[in-house]
């Protein structure tokens, strides 16, 4: 008897290891995008294994990105659970100045890599990651919370056709219109200022807003603080949406690509639409403005369109307008001289 006890033993410990070793996931490269901007050679992309909770499990792989558009590779993966977080951390390429970043910004993903051999990293998997953590502690499976995180901030964004791909697989090179919506939202996240002083703090701004919006989000999939918004609606104001464009073209073309980058203007203006609680349907003319709002927001003159001005002096003047979405002024000026003769 205690030689079959003993020869029984070794037969289950054998299926219990074979049991495990089913279990295991192996993957021989995981390829992908690290994107606010492209992020740049010697940005450092981490892997943790995860549990079905969510938890880190203590197991990692590391690799640096090796070339400017932001691609990486991590080889040779053996895992026990299929969930992981991707985090890339080092300096990208500004689409907002066309130069890289003064620092680092690390982002996030969390990804079921039982499905996936690519996982693209940007600012909307950083968001949505702390939301999908809170849903799926109450119980709901990944895939689930992943979808309902992905819904809830595209309502945010104002965005209602529903996209058939994960935030993952999104990529501000492409031309569809989900990578549109992508790259619309990486641009309107960072400020831009004409001082050269301001440009050191722009990332750890950036890394603020992203910590703020998560925090936000994570609770109920509900962005409601109105300085978060506000700042949203601030620095869409002051960008300049055909430099961004030329700057994203001229990266690419830089890098050997010669793309068609998606028309994320568009959603920009979706945004707007969606957040502005004053949004003018008519041309407006302020009596004064400022000559140049970034340099001198206080500094205002007379606005020569107010239609009650009909008498001007030889004094400094504003051309100023509040033009509704979708609308151009033009103007069409005659001026007419006379010689006062003494």
């Amino acid at each position: 008897m205690k030689k079959i006890s003993i020869l029984l033993f070794v037969v289950i410990l054998g299926l219990l290891l074979t049991s495990c070793d089913k279990d295991k996931l192996n993957i021989s490269t995981l390829k992908g995008k690290a994107q606010k901007g492209p992020f740049v050679t010697g940005t450092n992309i981490t892997l943790n294994e995860l549990n079905s909770d969510l938890a880190q499990k203590g197991k990692s792989y590391t690799t640096t990105i090796v070339a400017n558009d932001g691609s990486f590779n991590l080889n040779n993966i053996e895992l026990n659970s299929n969930f992981a977080l991707l985090t890339a951390n080092g300096y990208y390429f500004s689409e907002i100045y066309g130069e890289l970043s003064s620092a680092p910004l690390s982002l996030q993903a969390i990804t079921d890599l039982s499905s996936n051999e690519s996982v693209n990293i940007n600012v909307l998997t950083h968001l949505i990651k702390a939301r999908i953590e809170n849903l799926v502690s109450t119980g709901m499976s990944f895939e689930d919370a992943n979808t309902q995180a992905k819904s809830e901030f595209l309502a945010f964004l104002g965005i209602t056709n529903t996209f058939n791909v994960d935030f993952e697989e999104l990529d501000i090179s492409s031309n569809e219109d989900y990578n549109a919506a992508l790259l619309s939202f990486s641009v309107i996240l960072q400020r831009y200022t004409k001082f050269l002083n301001q440009k050191p703090t722009l990332t750890a701004e950036l890394t603020q807003l992203l910590a703020d919006i998560s925090a936000d989000f994570a609770p109920d999939g509900i962005i409601s603080q109105t300085k978060i918004i506000d700042t949203l609606l601030h620095n869409i104001s002051q960008l300049h949406l055909i430099d961004i464009r030329r700057n994203i073209e001229q990266r690419y073309l830089e890098l050997g690509q010669n793309l068609v980058i998606p028309n994320f203007e568009k959603y920009i203006d979706v945004f707007q639409e969606k957040h502005c609680s004053n949004i003018y349907t008519d041309f407006t003319y302020p009596l004064t403005a400022s000559p140049d709002p970034t340099i001198a927001p206080d500094s205002e003159t007379q606005n020569i369109l107010v239609p009650s001005n009909t008498t001007f002096q030889a004094n400094p003047y504003t051309v100023a307008t509040i033009t509704p979405l979708y609308k151009t002024l033009k103007l069409n000026l005659l001026v007419q001289t006379s010689v006062l003769e003494v």
